[in-house]
Order: C-alpha cells, then sequence, then structure tokens
C-alpha cells in the first residue's frame, strides 16, 4: 500500500497542481469510478490505477478492479485518505487514473478527426475548468469532428476539466492551439469560421452549418472579442427576450451544437 510519502503519491500531487508537468509529462489525471468505466469502454492508454480499500466495498468497485488490472493497467493501492488528498472532488472517489494523452496537435484535429462535413468547436480563454469541459461534452454529444482550446483559459488536462467532460476527453480530438494558428489554418481546409456574439451576426437558426464549420466560442466575462470576430467568415446570435444579456457559454455551446446536429440530419437541398 503507498503511503503518502511514495514517489508515486508525490508524483501525483505535483501531476495534480503543475500544468506544466502535465504538459511534459503528456499524462492527465481521470479521478472517479465513471472516467475509470469511460477509460475502458474507450481503450484509452491508462499508465496507472490508483485505489483505495473504498474499491472493494461495493460488488461493482470489484469488477472495476479486476477489469483494469486485466486490461494490462498497473494497479496500486492507496488508503482512502491519501487518495482523498489527490482530489478536489466534493466527494472524493476511490479510483484516481493517471492516462497518457493521445498524441493529437492542431494539425491532427482538422484533418483526422471524426467522419464528415467538418465540425469543430473552438473554445477562446474559457475560463472556467467546468465550463470547459461541459462544452467538450456537449460537442461530443453533438458530433462535433475536433475541439481546440485556444487562448489563456483553463487547462483542457486540468483534473476539473477532465471530471466535466465525463469521458468525452477519451473520444473527441482536442488539442490545445494558438488561435491565430486555428484562424490561419481553417480556409486552407475549406472550413468557414463562425464566431458566436451576444448581439451581432444572423440568428442562429438562419445559418447554414451543413458546410465545414468551425465554431468559436468566448470567455464567461468579454466573449470571444471583437477583433478576433472580425476575422471570421461569419457571425451568429442566439436572439432572446428584451432584457436578457447573453446566455452562459456552455448554454449558449449546446444551442448552437444541437442546431448544427439537427442541420446535419437534414438531406441536402
Amino acid at each position: 500500500m503507498l503511503g503518502r510519502a511514495h514517489p508515486t503519491i508525490r508524483r501525483l500531487r505535483a501531476l495534480r497542481r503543475d500544468p506544466r508537468q502535465r504538459e511534459a509529462e503528456g499524462v492527465f489525471l481521470a479521478e472517479g469510478t465513471h472516467l475509470a468505466e469511460e477509460a475502458l469502454r474507450a481503450g484509452a492508454p491508462v499508465e496507472l490505477a490508483l485505489v483505495s480499500l473504498g474499491l472493494d466495498r461495493t460488488v461493482e468497485g470489484r469488477h472495476l478492479r479486476a477489469r483494469l488490472a486485466s486490461s494490462g493497467t498497473h494497479v496500486e493501492e492507496t488508503s482512502d485518505d491519501v487518495l482523498d488528498s489527490l482530489q478536489d472532488a466534493r466527494s472524493p472517489q476511490p479510483v484516481l487514473l493517471l492516462v497518457r494523452r493521445a498524441t493529437v496537435g492542431l494539425a491532427n484535429v482538422l484533418d483526422e478527426g471524426r467522419p464528415g462535413a467538418p465540425l469543430l468547436v473552438v473554445a477562446h480563454g474559457v475560463q472556467d475548468p467546468g465550463n470547459l469541459g461541459g462544452i467538450l461534452r456537449t460537442a461530443d454529444a453533438a458530433g462535433a469532428t475536433g475541439f481546440v482550446a485556444t487562448g489563456h483559459g483553463a487547462d483542457l488536462f486540468h483534473p476539473r476539466t477532465i471530471r466535466a467532460t465525463m469521458g468525452s476527453i477519451y473520444r473527441i480530438p482536442c488539442a490545445t492551439a494558438d488561435v491565430e494558428a486555428v484562424l490561419a489554418a481553417l480556409p486552407h481546409r475549406g472550413v468557414i469560421a463562425v464566431a458566436t456574439e451576444a448581439d451581432r451576426g444572423v440568428p442562429f437558426d438562419l445559418h447554414d452549418f451543413r458546410v465545414p464549420t468551425a465554431l468559436l466560442f468566448g470567455n464567461e466575462g468579454g466573449g470571444l472579442g471583437e477583433e478576433i470576430a472580425e476575422r471570421c467568415q461569419a457571425s451568429v446570435r442566439i436572439p432572446m427576450r428584451p432584457g436578457v444579456e447573453s446566455l452562459s457559454v456552455g448554454a449558449a455551446a449546446a444551442v448552437l451544437l444541437f442546431e448544427a446536429a439537427r442541420q446535419r440530419r437534414r438531406p441536402e437541398t
């Protein structure tokens, strides 16, 4: 059983708090049984599963532990207290995974994403890890072909971001990139950059999302910003009742992405 001073525990603690170390090692932490189940389902490259005695208290937990071990994952045991200290969830979980990131850059997301006309989601400067992870989850659910985080926002591989994806991090091609690089790359691939704005652009349901599209979402406070919006080929807005200024970025992403999904289910006319 690994104690607090064990090198593995010290490494996990450092990875939890330091995005530079996560980047250097090419890994992220995934907390909880749901993310462990999703990792097994997706065949994610799990380097280590750290489990506590609490996992063995249920039949489901014992089954999960056995499946992790049989998948070839290295499983180590620690106490409930030590495992709790490596998480910031309100309800600490009995399993913590160390997962290797897929080697995916901007070009991979643009050129090797899911089949079909590109529907790329660009989250620019989103500050809250929960919001960022929630948008990625929505993008996955709506059938987006790729996801890119840009700007000085939350870390795409922060443990809270990973938790908020609910497993979508394993399924949708995603990367971090400079927004300038994204905007420069899109025209060469025939992808239209579409700015999401609160008070400008056409109503979202009048825009044609069936063409290759990159939807750009801005941060919670300032939105996308005029400079970036003006470099996009189109802008869309969500009409609202007077007195309501805007939706949250997560709600806006859900509205727009599922409109895109709805349109893409229609046959071409």
